[in-house]
């Protein structure tokens, strides 16, 4: 994938947002058969053509990276947010996002703005045309390096986009490493057993660099320990942290926080960082990390919560439905659930069904959606059970309605199956309930992000 020769206007008049992101986003492919890198083991090299270009923006601050399955992105926002609130200016690279492309980066918990995001992809696309076969991610870590770089941050804390080893986050010289939970997702490009999923995730580990590991499955923990052990790189499995009450709920969250908490330590023990008790259990207190277990404000006469959840393959939603059980034991809930296309869907499915024998299923607006009926003939080669009710919605709004006439009155509510879906929950109930919302809530970004503006034709043309 290359950029393409861009039309003389980009160089001869400043672009709009909705015009930079259309040319950052002009090739993406959401159906599984984007054209594959003709030779993806040199893609690092690529991403480090287009950074030293730009003078290699991902050199003038400390960096934190982050990789695993399931985690990686409350870890990273645990982390930038003790950083934070020790005091150094922070940027946090992330994604996908909730609600607008600019949550994916962060300086000190702000996020970027229209009119910087548009004037630094404007002064990149130079030094993207001129290398070829960068993936989308790969432009958007550059300009998240740039503005990095150029907001004058002291700790970057970077999430990996996919797997580690080949994404285009590891140009980066981290001070200290986390991977969290590791199971099976994107198999597709990360491999079929859990052994190489782990080793394409600890591609990050860099040699003598200190790493804290959540409590893995064996066969990913040799995996792990091997590439630690050959790189000289000290791998520690990080302790649950339990010292205050966290705002994300459930023990993954707990072993998350002990990652970041372990971390930010190591980084105090080698003279990097310095170290608060108060203050760094208060950055991971307050810590804002939207649709992890969130339960959505109540207006004063709704009678029947509603949970979202960014779930998205078998153990994320086991993670989810343990922590429910744990939480609220006996209550009943009704799914609203809708997933993506690349998912194997299969034990998703099963463990929903089992789960509750309310569905309401629905199709987010994101390209990778699995349409609905799809997503009902999945649901119809499970075994019949009397009074188990799967209804389609043909909207958020509806989708809400019709599981609040369908759950118990002692009931609640829960949106999940991917990232997108408890995302447009989230934005649904904001529409039918204003103001519950606080007004920094980045949900009311939502809708200042326009459609991507059409491409003059002789943009992106080879």
């Amino acid at each position: 994938m290359s950029i393409g020769p861009a039309p003389e206007y980009i160089s001869t008049r400043r672009l709009t947002y909705e015009e930079a992101i259309g040319i950052l986003f002009h090739d993406a492919r959401f159906d599984g058969r984007a054209p594959r890198s003709k030779d993806p083991e040199s893609r690092l090299e690529r991403m480090r053509t287009v950074l030293a270009g730009l003078d290699n923006p991902q050199e003038r601050f400390r960096t934190v990276h982050v990789t695993g399955t399931k985690g990686k992105g409350s870890t990273s926002a645990y982390t930038e947010s003790i950083l934070r609130h020790l005091g150094y200016r922070t940027g946090l690279f992330t994604s996908p996002h909730l609600h607008t492309f600019r949550e994916r980066m962060r300086v000190d918990g702000h996020l970027i703005s229209q009119d910087k995001c548009a004037e630094l992809i404007q002064r990149a696309i130079p030094h993207l045309e001129a290398t070829p076969d960068l993936t989308v991610f790969g432009r958007i870590t550059v300009i998240a390096f740039l503005y990095f770089a150029e907001a004058g941050v002291d700790w970057a804390v970077v999430e990996v986009g996919i797997g580690g080893r080949l994404d285009s986050t590891n140009v980066v010289l981290p001070e200290v490493c986390g991977i969290t939970h590791i199971s099976k997702d994107h198999m597709h490009i990360l491999g079929d057993s859990l052994e190489e999923i782990a080793a394409e995730k600890a591609g990050i580990i860099k040699r003598k660099t200190p790493v804290f590991s959540a409590p893995q499955k064996r066969r990913a923990e040799e995996v792990l320990r091997r590439i630690a052990a050959d790189r000289e790189a000290p791998l520690s499995e990080a302790q649950t942290y339990r010292r205050a009450t966290l705002p994300l709920v459930g023990q993954h969250q707990q072993i998350n926080a002990g990652i970041a908490y372990e971390m930010v330590r190591e980084l105090h023990r080698a003279g990097l960082a310095r170290w608060d008790d108060q203050l760094v259990d208060s950055g991971l207190v307050h810590t804002r990390w939207p649709c992890r277990i969130e339960w959505l404000p109540q207006p004063v006469k709704e009678g029947k919560p509603v949970v979202v959840d960014c779930a998205h393959n078998k153990d994320s939603l086991e993670i989810l439905l343990s922590t429910l059980a744990a939480t609220h034991a006996r209550r009943p809930f009704t799914f609203v659930f809708g997933v993506n296309s690349d998912k194997d869907i299969g034990p998703m499915l099963t463990l929903a069904i089992a789960a509750s024998p309310r569905i309401v299923l629905v199709q987010s607006r994101h390209p990778k959606a699995l349409p609905v009926a799809d997503l009902r003939a999945g649901f119809g080669s499970l075994p019949v059970e009397e009074g188990r009710t799967v209804v389609a919605a043909p909207s958020m709004d509806k989708a809400i309605e019709t599981a609040r006439e369908i759950t118990p009155a002692d009931g609640y509510i829960v949106g999940t199956g991917s990232v997108f879906v408890a995302a447009e929950l989230r934005e649904a109930w904001n529409r039918l309930h204003p103001g519950l919302l606080p007004a920094d809530d980045w949900i009311h970004e939502a809708n200042t992000d326009p459609p991507l503006a059409p491409l003059p034709p002789a943009y992106g043309a080879t």
